[in-house]
């Protein structure tokens, strides 16, 4: 009886939670007023998406490589408008703290989710802007 109980436990305690319920990508939601904003996403000087607002993108949380969560930097211009420019920020998902813990996951904590992306979440899964429109006159010059 006991080795049947071990054999239903064993994978649940050799996974992470976050890896088996989350997702190594995530879709961001992007609005601006007004609406049709030229957006930009970049990750270290790479344009990764494209698009006007508003817009879904999907993008991927982690590079691979251990703890390797990937940065974004969002950028909407428009002419008339100042342009903003803001990081995509992460947090820890409830499943990578929550869930391993039900599950006495280490090997989740330590080997699965760190490598998966799994174990983020953006803190924001909807982005929406308010855009400044640019002074007329002489101080034009300064926006996008």
């Amino acid at each position: 009886m006991m080795k049947k109980v071990w054999q239903l436990l064993l994978p649940l305690l050799l996974t992470g939670c976050a890896s088996l319920v989350g997702s190594s990508e995530e879709t961001v939601y992007i609005d601006s007023n007004p609406v049709a904003y030229y957006a930009i996403i970049d990750r270290d000087g790479n344009m990764i998406a494209t698009g006007q607002t508003p817009q879904s993108v999907v993008l991927k949380k982690s590079d691979g490589s251990y703890f390797g969560k990937r940065e974004y930097t969002l950028t909407l211009k428009q002419e008339g408008y100042y342009s903003t420019m803001m990081p995509l920020e992460y947090r820890f998902s409830h499943w990578y703290t929550f869930g391993n813990i039900i599950f006495f996951g280490v090997p989740g904590w330590f080997i699965v989710d760190p490598f998966s992306g799994g174990m983020y979440t953006f803190k924001e899964e909807r982005i929406h802007t308010i855009l400044r429109p640019c002074p007329p006159g002489p101080f034009n010059h300064m926006c996008s």
